[in-house]
């Protein structure tokens, strides 16, 4: 239980081997390699270029992505399908695919359709800009300026037209309304290029806007053509592109048949790529490569069995950790423990060969949890969707893990909830045990007196992690000392037992005496003095625990509160029943993710501030073996 034991593992292997002990080594996935040091040791770093696998990886995965976009999958099937099983026969022959051919298809399927997909908004700019010139009566080609006069298209504002009659007055000003709409008019203008320099600064001031027809729009337009004609030419051409998307589309959804290919090419050479990578952390010569890692002590058999077909061409070493050495970290906990392990690893983890503090905080956690949610309606939904996720979904690693979690919190909520709180928003009295909404205080004095259980138990913890250490002294006269003087403390304060205050003294004594490392006596008086200090900060972390009462109270009020709207809403005639209903279950699954998050963070900060600051050592680097790994099939 805790920190799983690790020993170094030392191979030597003949060069012809190479590459088939590394595949091994990666099925077998037990391994953590670590960098030789190749100049210590005489040897030469091996190097592997990774850039085309990455090119390849980078275009599967944009494809894959590509053809996500046509599957035509359904919500639970995305939830709950499986992922397609690949065996150990069908991997070795995955990259003899004639991929590459599919992937240039799909490259210019996407390519294709984009272009047409610009073109079609190209298209739909110039029908934006010129359907308010449809009502122009004059051909489009004929709508330019001669060598007296300007012939100009345009819009302003609606409250400008009076100037532009004005304008129209003072001088050779010619102008017809094409269309008028709410805001602005659009005119055709025409007015003598002797009078330019006036027009164009006069238009200037009332912020009129030419328009202009581009090139691809007079290509369109024959001699006699008019905007309308234009449009028409322009709506048919974006019918025709329109339906090379669509056939674009079909194609794309009649390549998807060939995703599950892709998806193993991924994933197989996503682990050729880390298996070369892996190639890298290995020193070699002409004819020997070495490797060096560590492997937990319960697989050493399983690695020495996966070696056995090469042990002609291989030797192999293991021994213990030296104490220099700084070995990888993988936790090892019952089955009970294991999805709490997410908790620990979120903050660190612990530093090779101190306590693992995952079976400790385990208890806590759970009943924190219940109390700060404290429904259990909430419980027995979220361990219903977990227990569904786990039947249907089958998830691996830590999602598995956290699924289990949410289960596991889940049943606490409906036991401490059934206890203290209610069943969405209804308590049943006869089998509560506190009230916290009727009385508060008991729940506090709960809380409070939990927050001091683990406080004191994190002490005891330190104490036996100094004693492992072989610090003696601090364990059992510092550590040994806040045991007995916070009990005895806290003892003396309700009864005023002169034993209880005699007990507060001795420990206050062992830490004044021992609390501080200096070899001077006052020194290390004073010095011991000042710890004694830190009786505050274990009040304050007590305190903190006051947080359980906060939200458990939130929890409830809030779930009152929707049953109290839900009863208003009943009163509106004919729909009453239906915004009754609607209120209750938006309501409800509101207060239970924001109470279930409130609960998961605040309980999980009372571990990392209160809890872990007492006696846990992080620091630990996690266990990464070489290993095959997925992200799109399941390897078998």
């Amino acid at each position: 239980m805790g920190v799983s034991k690790v020993q170094k593992v030392e191979i030597v292997a003949h060069s012809g081997v190479k590459k088939a002990l590394l595949s091994s080594l990666q099925e077998e996935g037990v391994v953590h390699l670590e960098q030789t040091q190749t100049e210590e040791l005489g040897l030469t770093g091996s190097s592997a270029d990774v850039t085309d696998v990455d090119h390849r990886l980078h275009h599967l995965k944009h494809a894959l992505d590509y053809l996500a976009n046509y599957k035509d999958e359904k919500l639970l099937k995305k939830l709950f399908g499986q992922k397609p099983q690949v065996s150990r026969s069908e991997r070795t022959g995955v990259l003899k695919l004639d991929y590459m051919s599919l992937l240039d298809r799909i490259k210019q399927n996407e390519s294709q359709k984009n272009n047409l997909i610009s073109h079609l908004k190209y298209l739909e700019r110039e029908e934006e800009v010129l359907s308010p010139l449809s009502d122009l009566e004059i051909p489009i080609r004929s709508i330019r300026s001669t060598d007296s006069t300007r012939v100009l298209l345009g819009f302003l504002t609606l409250a400008q037209l009076a100037d532009i009659e004005s304008l129209a007055d003072q001088g050779a000003l010619w102008y017809s309304i094409i269309q008028k709409g709410k805001r602005y008019v659009y005119l055709l203008l025409v007015y003598l290029k002797s009078e330019s320099a006036f027009f164009e600064e006069s238009l200037r001031e009332l912020d009129f806007h030419p328009v202009y027809f581009t090139d691809p729009v007079l290509e369109r337009a024959e001699e006699s053509d008019r905007v309308e004609d234009v449009l028409v030419k322009i709506a048919r051409e974006g019918e025709r592109t329109q339906k090379e998307i669509d056939d674009l589309d079909n194609e794309a959804k009649r390549l998807c048949a060939h995703s599950e290919e892709l998806m193993q090419v991924h994933d197989v050479l996503m682990n050729e790529r880390e298996k070369e990578l892996s190639s890298r952390m290995m020193g070699e010569t002409e004819r020997v490569s070495y490797l060096e890692g560590w492997v937990l002590t319960k697989d050493k058999e399983r690695l020495l069995a996966k070696l056995e077909p090469y042990a002609d061409n291989i030797e192999c070493y293991f021994r213990d950790a030296l104490p220099e050495e700084d070995p990888p970290v993988d936790l090892q906990n019952p089955k009970a423990d294991q999805p709490f392990e997410l908790i620990t690893k979120l903050y660190s983890l612990p530093k090779s060969g101190t306590l693992d503090p995952t079976p400790y905080l385990t208890p806590f956690f759970f009943i924190f949890v219940g109390l700060t949610v404290s429904e259990a309606g909430y419980g027995f939904l979220v361990t219903l969707l977990s227990l569904l996720l786990l039947k249907f979904a089958k998830p691996k690693g830590n999602i598995r893990k956290f699924i289990i979690l949410m289960a596991i919190l889940g049943v606490s909520n409906i036991f401490i909830g059934t206890m203290v709180g209610g069943w969405f928003g209804f308590p049943i009295r006869r089998l509560m045990v506190l009230d916290p909404l009727q009385n508060p205080v008991p729940f506090l004095l709960l809380s409070l007196a939990l927050g001091f259980i683990q406080v004191w138990f994190g002490t005891l913890l330190n104490m036996i992690s100094k004693i492992r250490s072989k610090e003696y002294l601090q364990a059992i006269f510092v550590q040994g000392g806040w045991l007995l003087l916070l009990p005895s403390l806290v003892a003396y304060g309700v009864t005023k037992n002169s034993v209880a205050g005699i007990l507060t003294l001795v420990g206050a004594g062992g830490i004044v005496l021992f609390g501080a490392p200096s070899r001077n006596p006052i020194a290390r008086f004073f010095g011991g003095l000042y710890s004694l200090y830190d009786i505050s900060r274990y009040l304050a972390d007590i305190l903190s625990y006051s947080r359980l009462l906060a939200l458990g109270l939130a929890t409830s009020v809030i779930a009152m509160v929707v049953n109290t709207l839900c009863k208003t809403a009943l009163d509106i005639p004919k729909v009453g029943w239906l915004v009754a209903a609607l209120i209750f279950v938006g309501g409800h699954l509101y207060n239970l993710a924001i109470s279930f998050l409130g609960g998961f963070v605040h309980s999980m900060r009372l571990q990392f501030v209160e809890f872990f600051s007492k006696f846990f050592i992080s620091g630990g680097r996690p266990f990464k073996p070489l290993e095959l790994e997925s992200k799109y099939v399941d390897f078998i």
